[in-house]
């Protein structure tokens, strides 16, 4: 399996966290992973309108593609500044 280093940044508590992450997983079970483990929050109930802000690559990403698909690679971060 290949797998990716990203950073989570979450501006609202001011803390970032390095994680590694399949590739191989879509955006929504990404979402889902991050809103159980770092309790951020997200409505659940409405995951269809649910993103991602990413840099490196400059993206939002969302919905059942995959990392690989949405061309993650290490080093991407993701800004969380709900």
């Amino acid at each position: 399996m290949d797998t990716i280093m990203i950073v989570l940044d979450m501006k609202r508590i001011n803390r970032s966290v390095d994680l590694e992450v399949p590739l191989d997983i879509t955006v929504n079970d990404l979402v889902i992973g991050l809103n159980k483990a770092y309790d951020l929050g997200i409505d659940m109930d409405h995951i269809p309108e649910c993103f991602l802000k990413t840099e490196n690559p400059i993206a939002l990403i969302k919905g059942n593609k995959t990392l690989r698909a949405c061309k993650l690679r290490n080093g991407t971060i993701i800004n969380f500044t709900r």
